[in-house]
């Protein structure tokens, strides 16, 4: 425990500045891949620490990369992750910035033990999380195969061990008819409006038929110009979630286009459906893990509940299966407060969140602690990913 008593030394040394990069990002949020001050502001504070960290990262402006520890006669490899952007209208109300905040005073806690730590430890600031996920295209481009685990700490309104994530893909769903005067001479038109309100109906139609934890969303952004004119042009947007991506690619999706591909035929209009951003797969959700860090809230009298429901997406369940990935929440009420709300951006900006920032760079540090202590933890978390 040697380690873990440091650290925690450590995190109250640093935590002052923790909370002010926190109310600095929640007092100026950014939207997603435009979290251009976010990421400068992050990086300074890691390199003001000793950490080397440099932004653009994997191709994106608004991504950093940080070496908070590099022991080269270590081949454990362990990387804390890091979201900072905010939601239109509404800004940190997924608390992005603290969770940003809690990431950093983490990284810089570490930093301060280097000389305790036999192991390899970056910090990777991975943006657009809420719009385009963009953990996914640094999974697929093999970012995390290198690491033994890799962790970070959101926000709720109740703390958890580990998150189970649904997988998620949206999809922009267009139609194209004929245009005509509606009262004139309608038979010469083809409505694409009917085309897309058909699709809509056919995927409220199977929902009887998916399987539980499977969800349908959508939005008309396009329905026409005018009541006396048939459109022309149709769009929607629509995402569709399961707790399984097995089942989301292989079985609904293709559903889903035979349904969009039906109603232009029953129509006679033309459809297009493509894929927006990043598709987000479920989470990877691993016991031996969340043990450990389940220990870590039980010695720091966190309360803690376990859900077995998948609840929302993350683009970490991308990266849950290329390496063993983490997410547990910290509370930062006890109120029923949802995410993203305004109000759930004000407890951001509040004092409660100083305690919420303490107790999350807490679970970092001492899972990574009890890793490093522990090896043959790390062995069974490994066992588990590759079983």
């Amino acid at each position: 425990m040697k380690l873990e008593n440091m650290l925690t030394k450590s995190i109250e040394k640093f935590s002052k500045e923790a909370f002010e990069l926190n109310y600095s990002l929640a007092n100026n949020p950014e939207l997603s891949s435009e979290e251009f001050e976010s990421s400068k502001k992050i990086v300074e504070l890691l390199n003001k620490h000793g950490i080397k960290a440099e932004r653009i990262f994997f191709g994106f402006e608004t991504a950093f990369f940080g070496k908070v520890i590099e022991n080269k006669n270590s081949n454990v490899n362990l990387a804390i992750l890091t979201e900072y952007d905010a939601l239109p209208d509404v800004g940190h109300g997924c608390g992005h910035s603290a969770s940003a905040a809690i990431s950093v005073l983490s990284a810089l806690a570490l930093k301060d033990n280097e000389h305790l730590i036999n192991a390899n430890i970056d910090i990777i600031g991975t943006p657009d999380e809420e719009v385009k996920g963009i953990k996914t295209p640094m999974a697929d481009g093999g970012v995390f195969d290198k690491y033994d685990a890799v962790i970070m700490v959101h926000l709720s309104n109740t703390s958890m061990p580990n998150t189970r994530f649904l997988a998620l893909q949206a999809y922009e769903i267009e139609f194209t008819g004929k245009p005509s005067h509606a009262a004139a001479s309608p038979w010469d038109g083809r409505s694409a409006l009917d085309g897309l309100m058909l699709s809509i109906h056919g995927f409220d139609m199977i929902r009887k038929n998916l399987r539980p934890s499977t969800q349908v969303e959508g939005i008309i952004l396009d329905g026409g110009v005018a009541t006396n004119i048939i459109p022309e042009k149709a769009k929607g947007k629509y995402r569709f979630r399961s707790n399984s991506s097995k089942y989301l690619d292989g079985e609904l999706i293709p559903w889903v286009r035979d349904i969009v591909e039906g109603c232009a035929r029953a129509t006679q209009t033309k459809s297009e459906i493509k894929l927006l951003d990043y598709p987000y797969r479920d989470m990877n959700y691993l016991e031996s893990g969340t043990d450990i860090i389940k220990s870590v809230m039980e010695d720091y009298n966190i309360k803690y509940e376990i859900s077995k429901a998948a609840t929302g997406s993350s683009d970490i369940g991308s990266v849950s299966y290329r390496c063993p990935a983490f997410h547990p929440m910290i509370a930062i009420t006890d109120e029923d407060v949802a995410l993203h709300t305004r109000k759930f951006a004000e407890l951001v900006k509040s004092e409660k969140s100083e305690q919420a920032i303490y107790n999350g760079s807490i679970l970092i540090d001492g899972f990574i602690a009890r890793l490093l202590e522990n090896p043959d933890e790390l062995k069974k978390i490994k066992a588990e990913f590759n079983s």
